[in-house]
């Protein structure tokens, strides 16, 4: 260990490292009654990062969202490439949403958080999904009071903006609490910011370090406030969620 190393450093870089690395093993199907053959295509296996959001997974990273060179780059099969084929003809695959055991999942929340508000770590993996096209129907697809914009990131505008968008409010806001101020996001670099997403997309932890240094909020910064959301399950899996509003 070189002078001036410590050993704490190391330890806390690399705990970062593999928790961001984490993925997901999911199994998804296509919901029964998007089936347009005789039988339902094969399930698709995946791993998913933690950090990702279903809706933007769905498609894979494209444009701004792949990998620096790579622009149409695909870690393997996604579920519009496996499952869009398949449908019936004109339906259309860009608003998709997922369901786990019947429970609606919240497009809002990322992969990790989903998974581990629905599952254990006895009956976790692969995590079983369902996806669905057809538009989501609040009245049957949901137990409790809820809307379809929860559900399926279609809704009210492009997915991969309206999660983009999504992500960067709530950054804004955990920068605020920590330092007292959000106008560091507003001021990151272009490729910085770019490259934070695909991290969020990827889950490539390094493309986040020239926004992590230019919001001053690399692990080894001194906080007075740390940002925290609590997600809160309750009861069963009907009453998963932030809010209890029908849906993980």
């Amino acid at each position: 260990m070189g002078e001036g190393a410590s050993p704490a450093g190391d330890d806390d870089a690399l705990l970062r490292r593999e928790l961001r690395r984490g993925a997901i093993p999911v199994e998804v199907r296509l919901a029964a009654d998007e089936v347009a053959d005789v039988s339902p295509p094969p399930p698709l296996f995946a791993l998913v990062p933690r950090s990702a959001y279903l809706p933007i997974w769905h498609d894979g990273p494209v444009g701004d969202d792949a990998s620096a060179g790579e622009d149409d780059a695909v870690d393997g099969p996604t579920p519009r490439t496996h499952f869009a084929p398949r449908l019936a003809p004109g339906r259309d695959a860009s608003a998709p949403w997922f369901d786990h055991e019947g429970l609606p999942l919240r497009w809002n929340l990322p992969v990790g958080i989903l998974r581990d508000l629905c599952t254990t770590a006895a009956n976790g993996a692969p995590w079983k999904l369902t996806v669905h096209y057809r538009a989501f129907d609040d009245a049957t697809d949901s137990v409790e009071n809820a809307d379809g914009a929860m559900f399926s990131c279609g809704v009210g505008g492009e997915p991969r903006d309206v999660a983009r968008a999504h992500f960067f409010n709530s950054l804004k806001e955990a920068v605020f609490v920590a330092k007292g101020s959000a106008s560091g996001v507003q001021g990151l670099s272009r490729r910085a910011r770019a490259d934070l997403w695909r991290s969020v997309v990827t889950g490539d932890g390094a493309l986040a370090v020239a926004a992590e240094d230019e919001l001053g909020m690399r692990a080894t910064a001194a906080f007075k406030r740390v940002p925290m959301r609590l997600y809160v399950r309750r009861g069963g899996r009907n009453a998963t969620g932030e809010r209890g509003d029908g849906g993980a």
